[in-house]
């Protein structure tokens, strides 16, 4: 989830995740109180500002790799944010998807194929088929788990050799997803999630978000790389970004789902 810079599970690798990419800018309190945890979380939400390109690679369980083009695009405006994902798969379609998401953390998702010339608003129960065949979800490119009703904080522990805060995010009534919870691993030095674990509403094997090469860029902690993979499953899905700015200066005019060239130009 919404998971690579500051956006989304994925984004918050990313961008990120939440919608989101993997930004932080206020690191949580030493207590690692709920209040200060989901300040931490919130913040890199609404800090979002990032171009990105990359690749959405899956690998199959005999280690076979279709490597699929990416290009994201996500800012925090005074209404909400908005994050656009492009994927081009090699023989040329083009799958886009346009999240918006307001200051309560509802979320809206709006999806553009190849020879689709109208968005179609996506309805919650289609939020859980994976873009053009991979692991990743289309709300997993935002960080709406972490405005859900239901937010505790788990004892502290570690993933790795990193000591983490542990969040564990639940949807209320009227707060679609996917998914019955979210858990996520903050590293208790940049505040930067580095490990999320997602259950699913249909009760299938949770899926696993691992967040790699964790640096400091400008002043932001970015990952570079996200990889998701559902418990017990072999096979899984690569999130890599090649290339970008965590301070992109976007206008409303780069989240246009029908402009024929805005989301492939993102990140170049």
């Amino acid at each position: 989830m919404r998971l690579i810079w500051p956006v989304g599970r994925t984004l918050v690798a990313i961008l990120v995740c939440s919608a989101g990419f993997a930004q932080t800018a206020a690191k949580p309190a030493p207590s690692g109180s709920l209040k200060a945890v989901l300040a931490s979380a919130r913040a890199r939400v609404w800090k979002s500002d990032v171009r990105a390109a990359g690749r959405l690679t899956i690998v199959a369980g005999n280690g076979t790799r279709t490597n699929n083009s990416l290009a994201l695009a996500s800012h925090s405006f005074p209404d909400g944010l908005r994050t656009m994902i492009t994927v081009t798969t090699p023989d040329r379609k083009r799958e886009r998807y346009l999240l918006t998401q307001n200051e309560s953390g509802h979320t809206t998702i709006e999806a553009l194929r190849t020879g689709e010339k109208t968005p179609e608003r996506l309805s919650p129960e289609h939020w859980g088929e994976g873009v053009a065949g991979t692991l990743f979800y289309p709300e997993d490119f935002a960080d709406g788990q972490f405005f859900w009703a239901k937010q505790t904080v788990l004892a502290p522990a570690k993933y790795g050799a990193r000591e983490c805060f542990v969040l564990k995010s639940e949807p209320g009534p009227g707060q679609p997803t996917s998914y019955s919870s979210v858990t996520t691993w903050m590293d208790q030095k940049t505040g930067a999630p580095v490990y999320v674990e997602a259950v699913p509403k249909n009760g299938g094997p949770a899926k696993q978000f691992v967040f790699y090469d964790l640096e400091q860029i400008g002043g932001l902690w970015l990952s570079r790389q996200v990889e998701a993979k559902l418990e017990g499953k072999p096979g899984s899905t690569i999130l890599l970004i090649d290339h970008g700015s965590p301070h992109a200066h976007l206008t409303r005019k780069d989240f246009n789902l029908t402009a024929v060239d805005s989301a492939s130009e993102a990140g170049r």
